[in-house]
C-alpha cells in the first residue's frame, strides 16, 4: 500500500472500500477501541482488520512518507470516526509532538461532517503510548477539542457551529511504506 498524500484521502481510502464490498464477503477482527463524547453523546467504536479473500485492510495505520514524515490514521470499523496525527519521525514516541492532528466525525446516518480542522481552538492529542517496531505499532492516549460542522467532505468548517469532543484510544496499528 502506498502512502496517501493527505489525511482526507486516508479517511476515504478505508471508508469507501468498506462501503462498496458486500457485507458477507468480509471477515472482521477487532483490534482496538476509540471512545468519545461528542456534545452530550458518548460512544465506543472499534478499529479492525477487514479481510476479503487475500485483501487485508487494517483501519489503524501509520504511513511512512518521504523526508522522515509519518502519518498515523486511526479509523473506526464503520468509517465514521478518524483520528489523524502527523510526525516528523518514522519512529515517533509518546514524547514526540505531532506537527498536525485532526479528528473527523460523521454521525451515523448523517450526511454532515464534523471536523477539528478550522475550529476556533486547536485539537489536543496526547499519546501515553506510541511505539513502532518493524511493521507494527501501538498507540494509546486521549484527545480533546472542538469539532465544527462542514457541509460536506472537503468543505470548510463553520467556526460558529462547533461542539466539544473528548475521548481516548488504544489500538495496535500497522506500518505501511
Amino acid at each position: 500500500m502506498k502512502p496517501f498524500p493527505s489525511r482526507s484521502l486516508s479517511f476515504l481510502a478505508f471508508a469507501l472500500p468498506m462501503v462498496a464490498l458486500p457485507a458477507h464477503a468480509w471477515e472482521v477482527e477487532e483490534i482496538g477501541k476509540i471512545t468519545a463524547t461528542f456534545a452530550d453523546e458518548t460512544f465506543e467504536r472499534s478499529t479492525v482488520i477487514v479481510t476479503d479473500g487475500d485483501l487485508v485492510s487494517p483501519t489503524a495505520n501509520m504511513f511512512l512518507t518521504l523526508n522522515n514524515v509519518s502519518a498515523l490514521s486511526l479509523l473506526t470499523e464503520d468509517g465514521n470516526f478518524v483520528i489523524d496525527a502527523t510526525f516528523m519521525s518514522h519512529t515517533p514516541g509518546p514524547e514526540t509532538a505531532p506537527i498536525s492532528t485532526s479528528v473527523t466525525f460523521v454521525p451515523d446516518g448523517a450526511m454532515q461532517f464534523w471536523v477539528s480542522d478550522g475550529a476556533p481552538e486547536p485539537l489536543e492529542v496526547i499519546f501515553t503510548t506510541l511505539s513502532v517496531e518493524g511493521d507494527e505499532g501501538q498507540a494509546a492516549g486521549s484527545f480533546r477539542g472542538l469539532l465544527c460542522l462542514a457541509d460536506d467532505f472537503g468543505a470548510e468548517a463553520d467556526p460558529d457551529n462547533c461542539r466539544p469532543i473528548e475521548g481516548a484510544f488504544d489500538t495496535p496499528f500497522f506500518v505501511e511504506e
